[in-house]
This record gives structure tokens, C-alpha cells and sequence, in this order.
């Protein structure tokens, strides 16, 4: 029968052969005599279940260790440089001399017991470059369903002296609050963060400022709670961790866990280090699409900005799965990233992961040709790139420069008459008759119509304004209103009032003549 030391160890092993790839993986199975055959679930099924036979089973102590030394070397190929560089986290000993960790116990809070009978063996997150879970500090702890009440669990985290050490002199270990909710599937299938949706988290009494909720209905955007800041770095004191929830329709299970940080500017020097996108082959690319014949190739505008950030980019980087050679910035995309993990392409939206990212070394040898006030090149469909010219920049945002013999659009003033900004008028106000009076003047003044357009016309298109609608038609002219003056009927006409005023509305009517 396996030690305690033994079964506590089995979690970490499990996770360490969830890493492995599968000729590893068939190579532990070769060489413990077993099946290699079936797809990579399988074969880490296969292992591990070997694995926890052995660890049950009475009489197989060396061949348990034997096994667990092997997964160690196969899953960390620098095992004794692992080992003397983070003292904390060694190899375990054999199981003869390795102690039964304390684990805690289920504290009551409000009356409730808070259980973690039900809950998984093992809880399994999704990968994430910003964090690596290192161990887990307390034990999973189960939230029940609560649709009407609340409730509350409590993880009661003790750190050893080396671990109370480390996170004192090392800022980038931290202690950090994993939760998942209970999605039914087996015990093996990694799951994404996800907190309750009515939460408050406490540490030491003191609430936890994070982000509990993520993108609304983006699964996988939430961020574990960092606790750090409110643990009480001393070698085994009591640090309280209290979860209170409520109304929630399934289970949660939560656990505390001591999690290594890998900062941006960390990732950001690991993509340099690795495999990059090189020039020969971003080349070949574009010259393979430019001899398509069902595609028709011309020069187009790279932007050395990033569509992030809309600063110049740094390092440029993109994903091997899309197709298009517009960069971003490594920093900016990774820093969007740890805030809210969507790891989708800010160019072209494509799925994409830290795995699949790469530096485009032919953006970064036109960044380091180029000044930093260049902002774009255009690009040729055989990949030769030059600084844009002004007739570049005008041809590409679609606009014409202004000619100096433009003569579409003219002012027409009067002496004297102020402009004033007027509203566009319609054809009728337009066309509007001019009254029969004014015909005298419009040989040396223009029109109020003139006046309110804002364009030439050409010679077929001008309309004459001072011809009557009704031409064509024998009926005179109307007679033009004469402003009425407040006076009587009698102080109408002057003292030769018998003559009546030309074109005066009284002509057309009887009125006696005035008393001499």
C-alpha cells in the first residue's frame, strides 16, 4: 500500500505527464511493457492509471519510484539544474523518507459546513504563458449549489519556511485563487476559470480588489485572483481565504495554488529566442500569391504602427496561421492578453494562441531600415518595399489634389451686402417670378437666385430667372402690392387725387372723388 507521501504526490505527477508529448509518452508505456497504441488521451489514461496501481498496490514501491524518476527526467530534461535553482521545489524525496503534509481541514462559516467530500481528485486548469501552477497550498474545496441563499467556504492556507522564503525575495511567485465551475466531464479534462456570478473574496479579512467575472459570454477571458498582497508571508501562520457566493444553479470547486508569473517582457524575449517567420519565406510568399494568375497583385501600404497600441511597432510578431504580412506589437498584443486572454488576431480576428505566434523577420528588417518617424512603406508584390511618397499617400486615401485652375465653386456678392452662411434652397423658392419693376435692374445686378448658388453652370444649363411662368399666356402681368399706409381712404390720393396712381390697386375700383 502507497504512503501518504506517495498519494499526495500523484496530482503533481499527473500534471507533470499531461505535458508530455506523445512519442514521450509511448516511450514511458514501451517501457513499462504496456499498449502504445490510440490517440494521446488515451495513452495519458493508460499511464496513469498504471501509475495509481502501483501507487495502491503493496510490493511495488521500486518500481513506483522508478517510474515517478522517469517522469521527472522525461517531463523536466534539466532536472538537477530544475533542482538546485529553486530549492523550494526539488524533487520529492523517496517515499520512505518524505513526511504526510498536514492537510487542512473544512472550516464552518454561517452555520454551513463547507465540503469537499464530492469534489475532484484532481482539478486541472487550462494552460495559460502568464502563470504555471507550481503546487497546489490547500486542498480543493467544493461550492454547492445555493439558488435562493449564500454561502461560504474557506481555504486555510500555511506556507512552509522555504515557501514563506521565496515569496518574500521572489515578486513573480505568487499566491493565487483557482475556481471552476462544474462542467460534468471527466476528472481528467482541464478546465476554464470561472467564478461564481454573485462572489466576494476575503484574504485575512481584508477584500480582494480582481476581476471576477471576465468578457461576458467569452468562457476562458477570467483571470485567476492573485492573494498575494493580503498572505501573511510567515512560515505557518494561518492564512484565511474566505469565498462567499450566492444564488448559483451549479457547483463550483475552488483551491489556492502557488503559481509562478511570467511577465511580458519575459514572453516578449522568449518569442525572440525561438522560431521566427524569416524573410526568404515571407518573400517567397508574396511572390507565389503575385503569380496567381486568378489574382490580380499591386503595391500595397504595410503600417509600421501597431493596431493596438497605434505606436510604432517594436516587435513585430503575427500568427503562423494567418495570411496576411501586417504586424503588431509583441508587447501590446501580450499585454491585452494577461488582461482579458480572447487570443484572437487584432488583424484579421483569427483564433490564434502564444504557441503560434512568431517575430516576422521581414517587418523587422524594414523597422530597422527605417526612421522612426516613418510610419508605413508601401510594398510591392515581389516584397520590395520603399518609403511612401506624397502621390503614394494620396492615390491610397482616395483623394485628388487640388488643381489651381478649380474654378467649380465661386462667391457672388453685392457692394455693401454682408455674406451670411444661408441653408440650400429649393428649385421653387429658386424660380420664384421677379416682379415686373425690378426687370430695369437686372442687367447690372444679379439675381437673388445667383446670389444663393454655389456654382458655375455651363451655358445649356443656365436658366433665365427673369421670364415669366406664364409667357405664354395673353393676361397681363399682375400688378405689383403697394404698401398699405396707415392712413384713411381719404388721405389716399394727393390734391391731384382724381388722377389715380399708375398701377395702384385703386384705379380698378369706383371711389367717388375727394371734396374740394
Amino acid at each position: 500500500m502507497a504512503s501518504s507521501g506517495q498519494l499526495s504526490e500523484i496530482p503533481h505527477l499527473v500534471a507533470l505527464i499531461k505535458t508530455l508529448t506523445n512519442p514521450q509518452l509511448k516511450d514511458l508505456l514501451r517501457n513499462e511493457g504496456l499498449a502504445v497504441s490510440g490517440v494521446k488521451a488515451s495513452l495519458q489514461l493508460r499511464i496513469i492509471d498504471y501509475l495509481e496501481r502501483l501507487a495502491n498496490s503493496e510490493g511495488n514501491g521500486a518500481r513506483y519510484d522508478a517510474l515517478r524518476r522517469l517522469i521527472y527526467q522525461t517531463a523536466i530534461p534539466g532536472a538537477s539544474a530544475f533542482q538546485s535553482s529553486s530549492p523550494s521545489y526539488q524533487l520529492p524525496p523517496p517515499p520512505s523518507a518524505q513526511p504526510a503534509p498536514s492537510q487542512p481541514r473544512p472550516a464552518s462559516l454561517g452555520g454551513t459546513m463547507a465540503s469537499h467530500s464530492s469534489s475532484p481528485g484532481r482539478l486541472s486548469f487550462k494552460e495559460s504563458p502568464f502563470f504555471t501552477i507550481l503546487t497546489p497550498l490547500t486542498s480543493v474545496m467544493e461550492c454547492k449549489v445555493r439558488e435562493q441563499t449564500r454561502d461560504s467556504v474557506e481555504l486555510k492556507v500555511i506556507l512552509s519556511v522555504s515557501t514563506a522564503s521565496d515569496l518574500q525575495t521572489d515578486p513573480n511567485l505568487r499566491v493565487m485563487v483557482y475556481c471552476a465551475a462544474d462542467s460534468g466531464l471527466k476528472q481528467y479534462t482541464k478546465s476554464d476559470i470561472a467564478f461564481p456570478h454573485q462572489v466576494e473574496l476575503k484574504a485575512n479579512l481584508d477584500e480582494v480588489k480582481a476581476n471576477l467575472r471576465g468578457l461576458k459570454n467569452r468562457p476562458g477571458t477570467t483571470q485567476p485572483a492573485d492573494v498575494t498582497a493580503h498572505i501573511r508571508k510567515k512560515a505557518n501562520y494561518p492564512n484565511n481565504i474566505v469565498i462567499t457566493y450566492a444564488l448559483t444553479t451549479k457547483k463550483f470547486f475552488v483551491v489556492a495554488n502557488l503559481v509562478r508569473q511570467h511577465p511580458v517582457d519575459e514572453l516578449v524575449s522568449q518569442l525572440k529566442s525561438r522560431k521566427i517567420i524569416s524573410k526568404e519565406q515571407v518573400i517567397r510568399e508574396m511572390k507565389n500569391r503575385a503569380d496567381d494568375t486568378d489574382i490580380v497583385a499591386t503595391s500595397s501600404i504595410m503600417s509600421l504602427k501597431c493596431p493596438l497600441s497605434t505606436l510604432r511597432i517594436q516587435v513585430p510578431c503575427r500568427s503562423v496561421v494567418c495570411t496576411h504580412n501586417q504586424c503588431f506589437d509583441a508587447a501590446s498584443f501580450l499585454q491585452l492578453q494577461k488582461q482579458a486572454p480572447t487570443w484572437t488576431c487584432p488583424v484579421c480576428s483569427k483564433s490564434t494562441s502564444f504557441e503560434s505566434l512568431q517575430v516576422d523577420q521581414y517587418v523587422d528588417d524594414i523597422l530597422g531600415s527605417t526612421s522612426r518617424d516613418v510610419d508605413s512603406v508601401v510594398v510591392e508584390p515581389d516584397g520590395v518595399w520603399a518609403a511612401p511618397t506624397d502621390a503614394d499617400t494620396v492615390n491610397i486615401g482616395g483623394q485628388t489634389p487640388a488643381s489651381d485652375d478649380d474654378d467649380d465653386l465661386i462667391e457672388i456678392s453685392e457692394p455693401g451686402v454682408s455674406t451670411v452662411k444661408q441653408e440650400p434652397m429649393s428649385v421653387n423658392i429658386m424660380l420664384e417670378r421677379t416682379p415686373a419693376q425690378s426687370k430695369s435692374r437686372e442687367a447690372s445686378t444679379p439675381s437673388s437666385a445667383a446670389r444663393l448658388s454655389s456654382k458655375k453652370r455651363s451655358a445649356a444649363q443656365v436658366i433665365d430667372l427673369t421670364g415669366s411662368d406664364d409667357d405664354d399666356d395673353d393676361s397681363p402681368a399682375p400688378p405689383v402690392k403697394r404698401p398699405a399706409l396707415n392712413f384713411g381712404v381719404r388721405g389716399i390720393a394727393s390734391h391731384d387725387s382724381h388722377q389715380p396712381v399708375a398701377n395702384s390697386p385703386l384705379n380698378h375700383r369706383a371711389y367717388p372723388p375727394p371734396p374740394y
